[in-house]
């Protein structure tokens, strides 16, 4: 089922995994970007779905994770959730190796009741939600 829909982005759930689908197709991250993330996390809210993928593989240069990722989960998940949430970001190689080797060390991290990961591929990151 989609549930928002631009040029740049879609965010679908698939009621049979429990799982929100963000797909960023534009070359980089802008503003659509973050309209896009803020829409699917409160839609975890609102529905209360636990299981996010975030799939920036087409997303050309590297992210910047603290900026663009992890300041919106902080500012956008509440703190008092029950239930635990899982976001896996699917990235491409070299994305992956940027986010690994400019890593700042726990400058900002997740919510404590956020597990998040990166993938290079689609396939491990929905092994790794649906086991969660």
């Amino acid at each position: 089922m989609t549930l928002y829909q631009t040029p740049d982005a879609s965010l679908t759930y698939h009621p049979a995994t429990e799982t929100l689908h963000l797909s960023y197709n534009a070359t980089r991250l802008s503003t659509s970007f973050a309209l896009a993330y803020q829409r699917a996390l409160q839609e975890m809210r609102r529905q209360n779905v636990g299981k996010l993928l975030l799939d920036l593989k087409r997303n050309a240069p590297p992210t910047d994770e603290e900026e663009h990722i992890l300041a919106p989960l902080i500012n956008d998940i509440p703190a008092g959730l029950t239930r635990p949430i899982f976001i896996a970001a699917v990235l491409s190689e070299g994305q992956y190796q940027h986010q690994i080797g400019n890593y700042s060390a726990g400058l900002l991290m997740p919510p404590e009741h956020v597990e998040f990961n990166y993938f290079t591929s689609r396939h491990e990151a929905t092994a790794w939600l649906s086991d969660n």
